[in-house]
C-alpha cells in the first residue's frame, strides 16, 4: 500500500513545483504585456492632447484673422501670425506621432492640408487688406470669414479623435484582460504551493507518528520511564533556553529581513538609475526615473523600520522622519526645498507603518516633482495628527506653483493610483485642494488606521 502511494506522492510534488514555476513565468510575461499595453494607452492620450492643441490654435488663428480684417489692428495681425507658426509645428508633431498608424496618419495629413489651404486664403486676404483693398479682402473670405473651411477642419479633427477614442477603449479592454490572466496565474501558483504544502505536511505527520510509536515502546518499563522523565525534564529546560534564544534570533532575522528587502530594492533602484543613462528617449527615461524613485521609497520604508521591544510595533514619530529624510536625499538633495514634518507619537503595527511610509513617500515625491518646476525653491509640510473625531489624518501641503489646471492630470497618474489603493486599506480617501498659503494641499483621512498598544516584552514578563 505504501509502495503504491510513494510514486503518487512524488508525482504530486513534481507537478506542484512545475505549476509554481510555470505560473511564476506566466506572471512575469503577463506583467510585461500589461506594461506594454499601458504604454500604448499613454501614447494615445498624448496623441489626443496634441490634436486638441492643434484645434485650439486653429480657432485662435481664425479669430485673430477675422479681427484684423475688420479692425486692421496690428496686435491682432501679430497674434494671427504667431498662432499660424505654432499651428504648423503642432500639426507636424501630430503627423509624426501617428507614423505607426497609417489610417490616423492619413487623417492627420488631411487636417494639415486643410489648415494650409485655409491659411493660404487668409494670407491672400490679409495682403489685400494691407494694400488698402478691404472690400476685396472681405469678398475673398466670403460672408462667414472662412467658417466653412474651419467647420470642415473641425469635422476632420472630430473624426481623428473618434478613432483615437476607439483605440483607447480597445487598449483599456486589453489591459483589463491581461490583468485577469495575471490573477489566474497568481491563483494557479498559490494552488500549486498549497498542494505541495499538504503533501509535505502529510509526510511529516507520518514521520512524527512513527517516532511517537517508537517512543511508546521504549517507555514500556518503569525504570526506563522514570529515567526518561528525568532526562526529559532536563531536556525541556534546555529546550526552553534554546527556544528563548531562537525567539530572539528569529526576531532579529525578521528585522534583518526588512533591511535586506530594503537593500535589495535599493539595488534595483540603482540598476534603474544606471539603465537611465543608457536610454536616449526622454519618455523612457522619465518612466525609469519614476520607477526608480518609487522603488527607492519602498526600500526606505523597509530599511528604516525599527521595531519596539515587543518586536511588533513601531513609533510613527521615530520611524517616519528617517523615511522622509531618505526621500529628500534621493530626490531633492541638490534643491532648496525644505521638508517640515509634524508627526503625532503613536504606535503602529509594522505593516501599517510601512504602508503609511509608502503613502507619504509617494505624495512627497509628487510634490517635489510637480510643485517646484525648474529648480524652484519652497517648502513641504507633512502633518500626521488626530482630528476632532479622533480619526488620524495625513496632510501634505507645499508652497509650489499650485494645482491650476493640472489637478486632473496629477490625480490620475500611476503614483496617485498607488496612493488611492494603499489608502483604501485604511478606508481612506485622497482630497486635493488649494493651499491657502500658496501651492497644493493633499489631505488623507485614515479611519482604518488605528494605534496598536505595544505588548510587554518577554523579559518584562519574567
Amino acid at each position: 500500500m505504501s509502495f503504491s502511494q510513494r510514486p503518487l506522492r512524488g508525482l504530486a510534488i513534481v507537478l506542484s513545483l512545475a505549476l509554481i514555476i510555470g505560473s511564476a513565468g506566466s506572471t512575469i510575461i503577463l506583467a510585461r504585456s500589461v506594461n506594454n499595453q499601458i504604454d500604448d494607452v499613454l501614447a494615445t492620450y498624448k496623441v489626443r492632447e496634441q490634436a486638441y492643441s492643434s484645434l485650439s490654435l486653429m480657432n485662435e488663428a481664425h479669430s485673430s484673422q477675422r479681427g484684423f480684417i475688420l479692425t486692421h489692428s496690428a496686435p491682432l495681425l501679430a497674434l494671427y501670425r504667431n498662432a499660424t507658426a505654432r499651428l504648423d509645428e503642432s500639426l507636424n508633431t501630430l503627423a509624426e506621432m501617428t507614423k505607426g498608424n497609417p489610417r490616423q496618419q492619413a487623417t492627420a495629413t488631411r487636417i494639415r492640408d486643410l489648415a494650409k489651404e485655409k491659411q493660404r486664403n487668409v494670407d491672400a486676404a490679409i495682403s489685400l487688406a494691407l494694400a488698402g483693398m478691404n472690400t476685396e479682402a472681405l469678398a475673398s473670405l466670403g460672408p462667414n470669414f472662412g467658417v466653412g473651411q474651419l467647420d470642415e477642419i473641425n469635422k476632420t479633427v472630430d473624426s481623428f479623435l473618434g478613432e483615437e477614442d476607439r483605440r483607447l477603449i480597445e487598449r483599456n479592454i486589453a489591459v483589463d484582460r491581461m490583468r485577469s490572466w495575471l490573477t489566474i496565474a497568481a491563483l494557479s501558483s498559490l494552488g500549486g504551493a498549497l498542494v505541495l504544502a499538504v503533501v509535505l505536511a502529510n509526510r511529516t505527520r507520518r514521520y512524527v507518528r512513527k517516532l511517537t510509536e517508537g517512543q511508546s515502546l521504549l517507555l514500556s518499563e518503569k525504570t526506563i520511564l522514570e529515567s526518561m522523565v528525568q532526562n526529559r525534564t532536563a531536556e525541556l529546560e534546555r529546550a526552553m533556553l534554546i527556544a528563548t534564544r531562537e525567539r530572539a534570533r528569529v526576531e532579529t532575522l525578521l528585522q534583518d529581513s526588512d533591511h535586506r528587502i530594503g537593500n535589495s530594492l535599493a539595488t534595483v533602484s540603482s540598476l534603474l538609475g544606471i539603465q537611465m543613462r543608457d536610454v536616449s528617449s526622454e519618455e523612457i527615461r522619465a518612466a525609469l526615473g519614476a520607477a526608480r524613485d518609487r522603488i527607492q521609497t519602498i526600500s526606505s520604508a523597509h530599511r528604516r523600520l525599527r521595531l519596539g521591544k515587543d518586536h511588533e510595533t513601531v513609533r510613527a514619530d521615530e520611524y517616519l522622519p528617517d523615511v522622509i529624510a531618505d526621500i529628500k536625499e534621493s530626490t531633492a538633495h541638490d534643491r532648496d526645498i525644505g521638508i517640515v514634518a509634524k508627526l503625532t507619537p503613536i504606535n503602529l503595527s509594522s505593516r501599517d507603518a510601512t504602508t503609511l511610509g509608502i503613502i507619504i513617500g509617494e505624495l512627497t515625491m509628487n510634490a517635489i516633482k510637480h510643485a517646484f518646476p525648474g529648480k524652484k525653491s519652497g517648502e513641504i509640510r507633512i502633518d500626521l495628527a488626530r482630528g476632532e473625531d479622533e480619526v488620524l489624518r495625513l496632510e501634505i501641503a507645499d508652497t509650489g506653483v499650485g494645482m491650476q489646471k493640472k489637478l486632473n492630470r496629477r490625480s490620475s497618474g500611476l503614483g496617485s493610483l498607488i496612493v488611492d489603493q494603499l489608502c483604501q486599506q485604511f478606508d481612506g480617501s485622497v482630497v486635493y485642494s488649494v493651499n491657502p498659503g500658496g501651492g497644493t494641499s493633499v489631505t488623507v483621512a485614515l479611519p482604518g488606521l488605528t494605534e496598536v498598544q505595544p505588548e510587554e516584552s518577554a523579559e518584562n514578563d519574567e
